[in-house]
C-alpha cells in the first residue's frame, strides 16, 4: 500500500508542507549567519496556501502559518543587522599615502565597527588599549585613509 501511494499526485497539503519545510531550512540558514534570501521560498509558500485544501479553516491556517513564517524570518534578519559581531583585525600604519610600503606600526583587535567616511575608526586592542584615528577620509577593501595616514586593514580568522 505504500508503494501504491507513492505513485500517486501528491495532495497540496503534502507540497505545502515540503515547501514549507524548505522555507524553514532557509530561514535556518539565517539564523546561522549564513546569507540567504529566503523571501524566494517564502513567495512560493504562500502562492501554495491559496491551493490548500476546500475548508475554510485550511485557507486560514495556510494564512497563519505563511504570517508566522515571515515574521520569524524578518525578526532574525533585524537581529543579525542589529547584532554585528565585531571583526578580530590587524591594523598597520603605512605611512602618509598609498604609495608608501613601509610598515610604521601594527595593532591587533577588535573593531567598533569598519571605518566609514567622515568617522573616527577605533579598535579595542588585544592588550586592552584603545586604538584612535583621526576622520577617515577615505576607504577601499583593504585599507582606509585619514588626512595625515593610511592603515591597511587584514581581517583575522
Amino acid at each position: 500500500m505504500e508503494t501504491d501511494r507513492r505513485k500517486t499526485k501528491r495532495s497540496q497539503g503534502d507540497q505545502f508542507m515540503r515547501q514549507a519545510l524548505a522555507t524553514l531550512r532557509g530561514i535556518e540558514k539565517l539564523s546561522k549567519g549564513e546569507v540567504v534570501d529566503y523571501t524566494e521560498y517564502y513567495v512560493d509558500l504562500v502562492a501554495m496556501k491559496d491551493r490548500l485544501g476546500r475548508r475554510h479553516e485550511d485557507h486560514k491556517l495556510g494564512e497563519w502559518f505563511c504570517v508566522t513564517i515571515e515574521s520569524i524570518g524578518s525578526n532574525i534578519e533585524n537581529l543579525l543587522k542589529k547584532q554585528s559581531v565585531p571583526r578580530l583585525v590587524k591594523i598597520t600604519k603605512a605611512g602618509r599615502n598609498k604609495r608608501s610600503q613601509e610598515a610604521i606600526h601594527t595593532s591587533i583587535g577588535w573593531e567598533a565597527e569598519e571605518p566609514r567616511v567622515g568617522k573616527n575608526y577605533r579598535l579595542f586592542k588585544e592588550d586592552g588599549g584603545v586604538f584612535h584615528s583621526a576622520q577617515v577620509t577615505e576607504v577601499t577593501s583593504d585599507c582606509f585613509q585619514t588626512q595625515n595616514s593610511l592603515y591597511r586593514i587584514e581581517v583575522l580568522p
